[in-house]
Order: structure tokens, then sequence, then C-alpha cells
């Protein structure tokens, strides 16, 4: 039994001890690490991006290195993609051991320059009975050219909106964007648009409005904007690319918007009965208070983003980069017909505080559709 006792103690010993000489070993290794480095973090298919490693304990290892993009190895440090790809992973190994995994982007093409749209946002309601008049001047703004882009921010009021905007008592106020007293037309969110209520009552001549819209279209535009999405059910895929033409942009903030098309409902209309056509196609005067099944357009249902807009890293701002964000989320209980919905996105910035900080530039794509860069 003495034996056993001992030949079990000398047995356990000579583990313990390899296990404290293997402890030992793996500490020593540990001192090792390896630092991978891309020499672009988005590249144009069919554009070379190359890697380095370096090795804590050895230097530069860039040539005794084997690189694995997509779980692939690759011959040397260089790869020329051949497809779009939003996250292109790669790898490095050197002496058995393995860097970090990072990511980068290839796209088909990068603009260099990018097209100049505008937002144009109606505060709204359907108890508001000079409403309509500022339906009409989106109209024409929207007949006279396609890059301007809609958007009908409903508001609280008597009787109640079905639409009536989460946060729009926040929007609204002084502080903000100073949208009492609606209608209130604001171009890329902090410009007010001049309804001339003074001059024509009745907005019923399109070309008295056009010239203030003018100045914002006439710009260059310092980024641009691509929109992919899916629906499955109410599982929502969306999938925002920004790309850039400047190389600091200060304090730029993302926001996607769900908007919905094809509404109708009863509207309040004050100008039931008036004496003027207050518009050439849909001359609500001649309806009555309220007036039913009016057309409710381009309505802001819900925002996927801090409707003030989530912030885009420094880090990402450079000519010619490409910035990406996906969105996998649900549609809203109150969308009405899935196929009328689409998305409208935008960066804000230049701006230190909610009320000066402007629309850079915008985009609006059906959901389904993809809307590249233009």
């Amino acid at each position: 039994m003495k034996k056993i006792k001992l030949t079990h103690a000398i047995i356990f010993f000579a583990i313990f001890s390899a296990l404290l000489i293997s402890c030992g070993t793996e500490e020593e290794a540990a001192g090792e690490h390896l630092e991978l480095n891309l020499s672009a973090t988005t590249v144009v298919v069919g554009e070379e991006i190359s890697f380095e490693l370096t090795s804590y304990l050895n230097g530069d290892v860039t040539t005794d290195a084997t690189f694995i993009v997509n779980g692939v190895a690759i011959e040397g440090n260089t790869f020329i993609p051949e497809e779009a790809n939003d996250a292109n992973e790669v790898y490095a190994t050197f002496n058995e051991f393995i860097s970090e995994t990072k990511t980068f982007k290839s796209l088909e093409f990068v603009p260099s320059e990018y097209t100049q749209k505008v937002l144009l946002e109606d505060y709204t309601g359907t108890w508001c009975g000079y409403c309509p008049r500022m339906v009409t001047i989106v109209d024409y703004f929207t007949a006279y050219s396609d890059r301007i882009i809609p958007i009908a921010i409903h508001c609280q009021g008597s009787p109640s909106d079905p639409w009536a905007y989460e946060f729009a008592s926040d929007m609204i106020k002084p502080e903000n964007y100073n949208a009492n007293g609606q209608p209130k037309g604001k171009f890329n969110r902090i410009y007010d648009v001049d309804q001339m209520q003074g001059m024509y009552p009745c907005p019923n001549d399109p070309s008295v409005y056009i010239d203030q819209v003018l100045p914002f279209l006439n710009q260059s535009a310092k980024l641009g904007l691509g929109i992919d999405s899916s629906l499955n059910g109410t599982d929502l895929k969306i999938n925002v690319k920004v790309g850039f033409a400047v190389d600091e942009l200060e304090d730029a903030r993302l926001v996607v918007n769900l908007i919905e098309d094809g509404l109708v409902h009863n509207q309040i209309n004050f100008f039931a009965g008036g004496s003027q056509n207050c518009d050439p196609d849909y001359d609500y005067t001649s309806m009555p208070n309220p007036t039913p099944n009016f057309p409710q357009e381009h309505v802001l249902l819900k925002s996927y983003t801090d409707i003030y807009g989530d912030v885009i890293p420094q880090n990402e701002i450079a000519n010619g980069n490409v910035w990406s964000r996906e969105f996998n989320v649900q549609l809203p209980d109150n969308v009405n017909n899935p196929e009328n919905l689409s998305i409208v996105a935008f960066v804000l910035g230049e701006g230190n505080q909610i009320s000066n900080r402007h629309v850079i530039n915008v985009q609006n794509a059906k959901v389904g559709d993809f809307q590249d860069f233009d």
C-alpha cells in the first residue's frame, strides 16, 4: 500500500512539474504580439490594397507572414478585390501566432462628385386648418426638381392626428427648429420656407416660390448617400452608405427616417368656401371643412436614428472614403401599406447645436429598392 501511494506521489509531482513548465512557456509566448495594418479601409473593386505585419519581438515580418483574406491565404501581402463587399476580413499568421482580424470595404465605384439634393420638411397636421397651403407649396417644389426630397412631420393637435410624430413637440421648440405655428416649412432642417401668405393668401402660382430653393440646389455636394433595404414581414434591413468628397466635416450626424405615401384622412380646411382657387390641381376652396380623404403624403412614421442624428466617426470622414451603417429593425405599428414605404437618409453637420446644424445632403429610396450614389 505504501509503495502505491509513493508511486502516486511521484506521478502527481511529475504532472505538476510539467504543468508549471508548460505555464511558464505560455507566459513567455504571451510576450509576442502581432500588429496588422491595412493601407486603406475602403478600396474600389479592381484596385490593390496592401497589408503589413509587425511583430513585437521581431519587428517588421511582412515578408515572412501569411495573410488570409476572406478565409483564403493569399500570395504576398497585396490583394485586389473582384467584387463589392462591405466587410472583407483579413488576418495574418507568423510563427504559429495569429493577429487580430480587421475588415475593409470593396466598392464597385466611388464617384469623385455627388449630386446635391435638398431636404424639404413640412410641419403639419390633419387638425391644422391652414396646412393645405403648405401641401400645395411642397408639391410645387417637388414638381420643379426631383432633387427636392420632402418629409411631412405631423404635429400634435386637436382633433388628434393619427400620424403625430413622437418627437415633433420637441423638434418645434424655439431652441431646436423653431417650427411652432403650423404650417411651417423648412429647407435642410433649419431654413424657413417663405409661404408668402401676405401677398398670396392662396398658393396658386408655382413660379413665385421656386427662387427660394435655388441657392440650396446650386451648391457643390460635400458628400453623397446610397440606400439599400429589404423587407421580410415586419423585419426591415437597411444599409446606408455615405461617401465623402471632403476631408473635414464638423459634427457630422446621420439621420435615417421611414416615410409612407398614399395616406388619406379628414383634413381641417379653413379655405373651404373661399373665392380663390388655392391649387390649380386640387382646389380645396371648393371642398368642405373638414375635407374627407385629403391626401397625406411623405408622412414621417419613424426614425431609426436619433431624430437629431447619430454621430459619424471623425476618422471616417476623408475625401474618397465611404462609411456605411446597417440597421436591422422592425416596422412601426402605424404602417398602412408596406408597398408605399420609403427611406429618407441625410447627413447633418457644420453646426455646434441643433438649431444651426443643417443638412449637408439627402437621399431617398423606396423600401426594397437600391439607390446608389448619384
